[in-house]
């Protein structure tokens, strides 16, 4: 019996760490972002994820516009991807240097290079106020194998929220994607339509 109360006090004590560990490694995130300190940010992120997961939204979004998987099938969409990838990656990262993505998350909007987008700073999911309730923020997080999902700003409607995830990498949480919402993704894709028209004049 004692054995028993053992490893049950020691599996809840196990699942009360996993559980606190990547809320942590949040708010860690959420006070570089705060202090603005870029560098500090910079050992947060893992860029190549968040690159990749801002490139596919965008891209999807572009396919969506355009109507290129109606227009030329399967083989059509997959054409599409390539080519929408191309002119994706290059506005990706104008929003992901340390100094843009600060300003997107705390301001909801960038203004560097030909990729600046804006919604309303009350959307913006590392505000001030979007991190005033720190319990309100927990409850709208999600647990999965090895990521964290943090839906912010906790108090708004799902779509205008951005669905942060973390994951964990070398034994430390870092910012690996940013769901973005809809309007913004429509926002980035335009930009995309206008620059491949560009291209081709």
């Amino acid at each position: 019996m004692r054995w028993t109360l053992r490893i049950a006090a020691v599996l809840a004590v196990l699942l009360l760490a996993y559980a606190i560990w990547p809320v942590v490694g949040f708010a860690r995130i959420a006070s570089a972002i705060e202090a603005r300190d870029g560098a500090a940010l910079a050992k947060l992120v893992d860029f190549k994820a968040l690159r990749k997961s801002l490139t596919k939204q965008i891209v999807a979004a572009y396919i969506e516009l355009t109507g290129k998987e109606k227009q030329l099938g399967l083989m059509g969409k997959t054409l599409a991807v390539g080519i929408g990838t191309s002119y994706a990656e290059p506005i990706v990262a104008e929003l992901l240097n340390e100094q843009t993505l600060i300003d997107l998350l705390t301001k909801g909007e960038t203004s560097g290079g030909g990729a600046g987008v804006k919604i309303p700073a009350e959307f913006a999911p590392f505000s001030k106020s979007a991190l005033q309730s720190g319990w309100q923020t927990w409850w709208s997080s999600e647990y999965g194998l090895g990521d964290y999902y943090i839906y912010l700003p906790p108090d708004k409607a799902p779509d205008k929220q951005f669905k942060v995830k973390l994951s964990l990498k070398e034994m430390q949480w870092k910012l690996a994607g940013i769901d973005l919402p809809q309007p913004m993704r429509i926002e980035l894709a335009q930009q995309l339509i206008k620059r491949r028209a560009e291209k081709s004049e």
